[in-house]
């Protein structure tokens, strides 16, 4: 008898346990996958004696008839020998390794290959079933279909679930995972009045108010902020700051408008090529530029512009179907079927964006944030008004030019507010001529306006930089009886020149060669200017005649056009003294101010493709180099999930739809996954960022796809998905652990019981604010620098970046708002395990450390928490009891036992006298948050502090 056969004759005989039937993907994948694949796999430049283990072909060989398995014969089999051998040198997996393989998956092998070896598409590639519920036992306990799944698994494993939670648990759970916030003393009252009702209906009715909520979206955003990998600045060494903020509130805001899930990916990966894309379809695009930015002198911009192309391309495929794509960046990816020919097909969809490392960060947008619609409106309103009562007779008149003509191609359009558009073309030279009907009465000077336009990246000049050189203007007057007259400039003013490009070069006879210039400054460049020609002397146009303005642009430097113009004239004396010593009468003045006011666009960061003839050629780079260009190649999308329908677009649109395809498995699946791990603590699938070959397996394969597919068919509804699982009798278990449940269900995978885990970053510390009222609850908006220990940030060249830190109602808004800077982060994210921000992250990992014990202790935002609640604590009665119990209430909603309260009346007896013999200690201890205190109530507040900086660090307050 053969050594193999004699050892499988062994197996054979300690095998009754093994099921009945093998299941490739959940039996046999996951054991060749940690032991074979990485040898014996997709990857040709890395794989061990030509032998692929990954699928049927690989290990039955059928073109040589050299296979290692033998379907339906493992005693025959070469994989059974080499895996049942005591000889060092051939067994495997080599002992080098570290790898063995047990009896248990020996005799799994030996029955699969018995069995026939069948190979299957890897669970996650394979379409979204849509199973039946389980019939269960306990027939009573499901609240909706969710429940049916988990019950049966509970019943399989011998648990039953675990009685529900109290009503105030129970909604303190349902706020903090749908908003983040605790709830209110009030709105527990209310709730616990309509649970003794009727419970379900409750929990669905307080669902729908939370998740209605504004802070629904400010709450759930954060978890895309950690996929997109948001931040305030641009990331390296020098980590400059970056003005993408208003991306940030279009999540908030995409989040609460239950904006759909798949138009919110379409959006994000390709808002900028939907048909008459709206500004904020275009906004949603800055999804791709939250890349990282290398502005260090001397750096290579095309390297660092190919590594934010990569980064986006993995962001993008890792965020919603949940592969690690970037493995395939400089060989075949070793597990998943992606090679890397496949991986840069599906690069170049990426690789035409305009992009390209620039310090300018250009192409940038200007938007108008949310949340200021109201003061524009009032602003304007009172600006309109004020117009009105304007002296019919204004200084400046407008002149509306009919006739409009530039040379070398260049067109001229005009605009409502009586301002010329250059577009098209922009010659090295070129030349504007505009005409209009003369206007009434006497000119004594003409006004001109270089206005900042969109079209121009909000530039007042064509040129790539935005400078305007101006070389000439010339004023021609045109009669009716076919006579000309030129009339000549005396004096010009400018509110702003270049240096030696005085606005005076542009009046002579002869037009200088450097001209009118702007200066060479970015933001300067964004505002607009001012110049004011005055006339040798005022002179009275003849009736029906024509005025004829010709601008030139022929300075030293090519392609230094105006973008946007506007042209007015006066009768007024003296007009170039008037307008330097700006002499506006008390009503224009007031507009002017108003003016100022008005909520100004912030210029975001977009992604717009480059024109068709400026397309970038993609080639394979060896070795993921840059400098080490191989074969061309063509967009395409890896074979192994199909192609684009014949329909789509072949860019990043197309990419976007396919991402939320019907016959796309993963992205549903991935997506649900994610909202399961944050309400119940780990994902259906663990590994939320890996649904590949090195990923966990579903521990609900059945419950994860009816869920995909419901998710599909009520329209990436994900306010709908969030209401399903909260009101699930398995979300709403208490949480008690017995010792049979952490025997069989230790981490909870199986949901034996309610969900409880510390809580995050943002959510720790908002929920402090919240209790002690300080929260500023303002949506949207520029970040915010609360207090943090570090207030000087070092860069390796750039200088220090100091932390002004905000004050008044900024200085406690969520902590969604605060600024994020890539290389300091704040020390209290970073210490409660936020996720970097510098690549995508799917899933955070807790840790549990003394140093989050230290900040919740000592950190501002917590003192000032623990001074505002104790003011609380003290107004609500003279008895230390009741204060105390008051601090309960507020900060876990309901009071505490008599043990809790009698060790908090002894902390706060045993410190009131310290404060009490130091008035000085006692004021800074109760600080001035919200409003200071008076000396004889200080020892009071000070001790108050303590007993409720105690309470803000209670396991049942940071936990839920």
């Amino acid at each position: 008898m053969s050594r193999v056969l004699r050892h499988l004759l062994l197996l054979s005989l300690g095998s009754g346990s093994l099921a009945a039937d093998i299941s490739f993907n959940f039996q046999i994948r996951p054991i060749l996958s940690k032991n074979c694949i990485g040898c014996h796999g997709p990857d040709p430049g890395d794989r061990k004696a030509d032998l692929r283990l990954d699928t049927f072909a690989g290990v039955t060989n059928p073109e040589s008839g050299d296979a290692v398995i033998i379907p339906g014969k493992p005693e025959e089999s070469l994989f059974m020998e080499r895996v049942l051998t005591d000889d060092p040198d051939d067994v495997m997996p080599p002992p080098e390794h570290g790898h063995k393989l047990s009896a248990e998956q020996i005799a799994l092998l030996e029955q699969w290959i018995r069995e026939g070896a069948e190979y299957e598409t890897h669970w996650s590639f394979a379409p979204v079933a849509n199973p039946e519920p389980p019939a269960v036992a306990s027939s009573a306990w499901p609240q909706n279909e969710v429940d049916h799944f988990v019950l049966a698994q509970l019943e399989k494993l011998g648990l039953a679930p675990t009685a529900p939670a109290n009503p105030v648990e129970l909604l303190r759970r349902l706020a903090l995972d749908l908003t983040g916030l605790p709830p209110t003393l009030a709105e527990v009252s209310t709730f616990k009045e309509a649970y003794r009702e009727n419970p379900q209906q409750a929990v669905a009715e307080a669902a729908d108010r939370l998740l209605a909520s504004p802070a629904y979206g400010e709450h759930w955003a954060s978890m895309w902020l950690d996929i997109a990998r948001y931040a305030d600045t641009v990331g390296y060494s020098g980590d400059e700051h970056r003005d993408i903020w208003p991306w940030r509130d279009w999540v908030i805001k995409a989040y609460n408008d239950n904006m759909p899930y798949d138009q919110f990916i379409i959006e994000q990966v390709a808002g900028d090529l939907l048909p008459q894309a709206s500004e904020q379809q275009k906004l949603a695009t800055a999804f791709h530029r939250l890349t990282l930015n290398n502005n260090e002198g001397g750096t290579n911009d095309e390297e660092f512009r190919t590594i934010a192309v990569k980064d986006r391309l993995s962001t993008t495929v890792n965020s919603t179907m949940g592969l690690t794509v970037r493995c395939a960046e400089c060989h075949t990816h070793k597990y998943d079927p992606i090679s890397h020919e496949e991986y840069y097909q599906l690069y170049a969809f990426f690789n035409q964006t305009a992009d390209s490392d620039k310090r300018d960060d250009r192409p940038r947008m200007p938007v108008m944030p949310f949340g200021h619609e109201e003061k524009t409106r009032e602003i304007k309103a009172r600006i309109a008004e004020l117009e009105t009562q304007v002296d019919a007779h204004k200084p400046w008149q407008v002149l509306t030019f009919d006739q409009m003509e530039g040379t070398d191609g260049v067109v001229l359009q005009s605009q409502d507010d009586g301002s010329v558009l250059a577009s098209g073309p922009n010659p090295d030279y070129p030349t504007y001529r505009l005409s209009a009907p003369a206007p009434a009465g006497p000119v004594s000077a003409l006004r001109l306006e270089l206005i900042p336009d969109v079209s121009h990246n909000e530039f007042v000049g064509r040129a790539s930089g935005g400078a305007v050189v101006l070389t000439h203007v010339r004023l021609l007057e045109k009669k009716a009886d076919g006579t000309q007259e030129w009339h000549r400039f005396s004096k010009a003013v400018a509110d702003h020149s270049q240096p030696n490009h005085d606005i005076s070069k542009v009046i002579g006879e002869k037009p200088e060669k450097y001209g009118w210039a702007v200066k060479h400054d970015k933001e300067g460049l964004r505002a607009r200017r001012t110049a004011v020609l005055e006339l040798a002397s005022p002179v009275t146009l003849a009736p029906d005649s024509r005025l004829e303005v010709e601008l030139v642009f022929e300075g030293p430097w090519v392609r230094t056009s105006a973008g946007r113009v506007r042209l007015a004239t006066t009768a007024v004396s003296e007009p170039a003294k008037k307008f330097t010593e700006n002499t506006l009468n008390p009503i224009e003045r007031q507009i002017a101010e108003l003016k100022k006011e008005l909520p100004q666009p912030i210029r975001v960061p977009v992604t717009e493709d480059l024109p068709a003839d400026k397309q970038r050629e993609t080639h394979l780079m060896t070795r993921g180099s840059f400098m080490q260009l191989g074969q061309k190649v063509s967009p395409a999308l890896p074979k192994a999930f199909g192609e684009l329908p014949a329909d789509a677009p072949r860019n990043r649109l197309g990419v976007a739809q396919w991402l939320v395809a019907a016959d796309n498995p993963l992205t549903p699946r991935v997506a649900v996954n994610r909202y399961w791990a944050r309400l119940f603590g780990i994902g259906i699938v663990e590994t939320e960022e890996d649904f590949g070959m090195q990923g966990t397996l579903p521990s609900h394969p059945d419950l994860l796809d009816w869920l995909a597919h419901r998710f599909v068919e009520t329209g990436w509804d994900q306010k709908a998905l969030l209401k399903l699982l909260v009101t699930s009798a398995a979300y709403q278990q208490g949480s008690a652990a017995t010792p049979d449940r952490l025997e069989k269900d230790p981490r909870n995978i199986y949901l034996s019981r309610g969900p409880r885990f510390r809580l995050t970053a943002e959510v720790v510390r908002d929920q402090a604010l919240a209790v002690s009222g300080l929260l500023n609850r303002e949506l949207y908006g520029e970040p915010v620098y609360p207090p943090t220990p570090i207030k000087r940030f070092a860069n390796a060249f750039l200088g220090d970046t100091i932390w002004v830190e905000s004050e008044g109602p900024d200085r406690y808004r969520r902590a969604i708002y605060t600024y994020l800077k890539r290389s300091n982060p704040h020390p209290l994210f970073e210490t409660f395990d936020m996720a970097s921000r510098d690549v995508c992250v799917l899933r955070r990992f807790r840790t549990n450390t003394p140093l989050q014990s230290f900040m919740t202790l000592n950190d501002v935002v917590f003192v000032e928490a623990a001074q505002a609640l104790a003011r609380t604590m003290k107004k609500s009665s003279d008895n230390l009891e009741e204060q105390i119990q008051e601090g309960f209430r507020q900060v876990l909603l309901t009071e505490g036992t008599s043990s809790q309260v009698d060790a908090l009346r002894a902390l706060y007896e045993e410190t009131l006298p310290t404060y009490q013999n130091n008035r000085d200690e006692a004021h800074q201890l109760a600080g001035t948050v919200p409003e200071p205190v008076s000396d004889e109530e200080a020892a009071e507040v000070a001790a108050l502090t303590v007993v409720a900086n105690v309470m803000l660090n209670l396991d049942a307050f940071l936990c839920k």
